[in-house]
């Protein structure tokens, strides 16, 4: 008797577990700023909000959809409209819309970053870049990255998607083009140069005009001088120009 007893207890104990164990496994707990959607089956039964939950177990399982601020990075080689390759990392911050949670699950299948934001990020980063040349692009990039912003908004904002910021983090150009940048500033030093010795030669030159035209006589007597050597030339000619150097006086 004892030992049926003893059996008895066992089989309730065990039996308790079991009990224990599938009521315990209907239990789901949906964390802050996420909502649920609740399958049975494979079909959507509805949304479960934050909070913990009791749905007929095995039966009905969930699917979280995050509800907070999210982002996503990503980059892109796209080209300008002067046709250089640019590579582009860019970071876009978003956040789902409760009220469409089911409704993106349902066409998405939980999976959106990869289904539609990244697909219509990548169509919204050429479009936008292919509007600017490479050096607009360098000159305006913050421009470039609000009408990215402003674009991809429109585009994800039916789907419950809200984009709260697009960024462009980082970009780098074809080794093509770098080189040619390196060529233009090269050319444009050397042409700077040419302009500077050239204004230095006339600046030079019109010292020289202005210190000739005002040299008198007596200034050119003493540069004569101080270049002479003391030794007269063994033939004069009929000219006078050394006469200043012979006094033709006599004494009566």
């Amino acid at each position: 008797m004892k030992k049926f007893k003893n059996k008895v207890n066992w089989i309730a104990v065990v039996l308790g577990i079991a009990v224990f164990a599938v009521v315990s496994s209907g239990l789901h707990v949906v964390r802050e700023s996420s909502v649920a959607v609740a399958l049975q089956f494979g079909k959507v039964i509805g949304l479960r909000d934050s909070g913990v939950h009791w749905d007929i177990p095995f039966i009905v399982e969930y699917k979280v959809i995050d509800l907070s601020q999210s982002k996503i990075e990503s980059e892109f080689s796209t080209s300008t409209r002067d046709m250089q390759t640019i590579t582009q990392v860019i970071a876009v911050q978003y956040v789902v819309d409760a009220s469409k949670a089911e409704e993106l699950y349902l066409k998405f299948l939980g999976n959106h970053e990869n289904s539609i934001i990244v697909p219509f990020l990548s169509e919204v980063v050429q479009s936008v870049t292919s509007r600017y040349t490479i050096e607009e692009f360098v000159s305006r990039r913050s421009e470039v990255s609000d009408l990215m912003e402003s674009t991809l908004k429109s585009k994800l904002a039916p789907y419950g998607i809200n984009v709260i910021s697009v960024d462009i983090l980082d970009h780098d150009f074809s080794d093509a083009y770098e080189a040619a940048v390196e060529a233009k500033k090269v050319a444009e030093q050397k042409v700077e140069q040419a302009e500077f010795e050239k204004q230095q030669a006339e600046i030079q030159a019109e010292t020289q005009k202005i210190l000739s035209q005002s040299m008198d006589e007596n200034v050119k007597f003493k540069m004569f001088l101080e270049k002479w050597d003391g030794h007269l030339p063994q033939v004069l000619g009929d000219g006078d120009f050394l006469n200043f150097l012979i006094d033709y006086s006599t004494d009566d």
